[in-house]
C-alpha cells in the first residue's frame, strides 16, 4: 500500500505472478529439448532451431520504435560478453538433458546462485562471508546426493551439466553488469540471434528438415523460451529478489512433475535429500546477498 494514499501497490504481485508463471514455463523447456532428442534430433540441431526460431518470433517486435533503438544503441561488447557465456551454458544444459532426468538437471542448476557468489569473490574480490563458504560446501554435498557419481568415473553429461551450472554464473554476472540502457529486448535479441547463427552453422552439415512432430515441439520450445526471458524480467522489476529467489525452486516441482509424465522418472529419497541441500544452500546465499545489498536510494 502506497504511503498516504489508501492505494494498494500491485506491483509486487505483478512480479510474484511473473516468477510463478516463469517456474511453470522453465521445465517445459526441459521437456521440449528431451522430446527433440528423443525424435533422434542432435543437440547441436536443437540449440540452432530454438535460436533461429526465437529470432524470428523476436523479429516482429521491431516494428516499434523503441526496441529498434535499443537493437542499436545498446553496448554491443557488453552484449557479447553475455552471449559468449549464455551459447556455452545453453550447449552444457541441452546437451546433459538428453540423458540426465528432468529433476536432476532442474536441482543442479539451482547452484548456479552458488557459483555466482564464487566467481564474484575470484574475478572482483567480493568477501565471501563464512557463512557463504558453509553454503557453497551445502550445496556442493547436495550435488553430489543428486548427481550419486559412481566409482568407474563420471559421465560427460554430469560434467557439462556442472560446467554449464558454472557458466550460468558467469552469464549471471554480465547480466547485472550491463549497463542500465540495454533493454531486455536487446538482451534476448542478441542472444537468439548468436545461437542462431553459432549452432546454425556448427550443424549446417547435418541439418534437415523437422518432422511435424520435431517443428511441434521447436515452436513450443522457442515461445516458451521467449515467455520465460519476459516472465524474469517483469519478475525482477517489480518484485524483490528474495521473493522471486524463494519463489523460482517451484520449478523443482514442476520438473518433477512432468518428469514423471513423460518420462516416467520418479525422484528417490536420496534426490530428495540431494535437492533439500541445494535449496537450503541457495536460500543462505539469497539471505547474505540481501544483507550485504546496499539501500535503495530514491531519486
Amino acid at each position: 500500500m502506497k504511503a498516504g494514499s489508501g492505494v494498494v501497490d500491485a506491483r509486487p504481485v505483478l512480479g510474484a505472478a511473473a516468477i510463478l508463471a516463469n517456474t511453470a514455463l522453465v521445465p517445459i523447456i526441459g521437456v521440449s529439448v528431451k522430446m527433440l532428442a528423443a525424435e533422434g534430433v542432435a543437440s547441436v540441431e536443437v540449440l540452432a532451431g530454438r535460436g533461429a526460431l526465437t529470432f524470428a518470433l523476436l523479429l516482429p517486435l521491431l516494428v516499434f520504435a523503441r526496441h529498434r533503438r535499443a537493437v542499436r544503441t545498446t553496448d554491443l561488447r557488453a552484449h557479447l560478453v553475455h552471449v559468449a557465456f549464455a551459447v556455452s551454458t545453453m550447449a552444457c544444459i541441452y546437451y546433459a538433458l538428453r540423458s540426465l532426468p528432468l529433476v536432476t538437471v532442474t536441482a543442479v542448476n539451482f547452484t548456479t546462485p552458488i557459483f555466482t557468489v564464487l566467481l564474484a569473490g575470484l574475478l572482483f574480490g567480493d568477501r565471501i562471508a563464512p557463512l557463504g563458504w558453509a553454503a557453497l560446501m551445502i550445496g556442493f554435498i547436495g550435488t553430489l546426493i543428486v548427481l550419486r557419481p559412481e566409482a568407474t568415473g563420471v559421465g560427460l553429461d554430469v560434467i557439462l551439466l556442472i560446467t554449464g551450472s558454472v557458466l550460468a554464473a558467469g552469464m549471471n554476472i554480465a547480466v547485472r553488469r550491463m549497463p542500465a540502457h540495454s533493454t531486455n529486448y536487446a538482451v534476448v535479441f542478441y542472444f537468439s540471434f548468436a545461437c542462431a547463427v553459432v549452432f546454425g552453422l556448427a550443424g549446417a552439415g547435418s541439418a534437415t528438415l523437422p518432422t511435424p512432430t520435431e517443428a511441434m515441439w521447436f515452436l513450443i520450445l522457442s515461445a516458451t523460451a521467449i515467455g520465460v526471458h519476459t516472465f524474469l524480467a517483469v519478475a525482477y522489476r517489480y518484485a524483490s529478489s528474495v521473493l522471486v529467489g524463494a519463489l523460482d525452486y517451484g520449478r523443482i516441482i514442476g520438473a518433477a512433475v512432468l518428469g514423471w509424465i513423460f518420462f516416467g522418472e520418479v525422484p528417490d529419497v536420496f534426490d530428495a535429500a540431494g535437492i533439500a541441500l541445494i535449496i537450503f544452500s541457495g536460500a543462505i546465499v539469497l539471505r547474505l546477498s540481501t544483507r550485504d545489498a546496499p539501500p535503495r536510494t530514491t531519486a
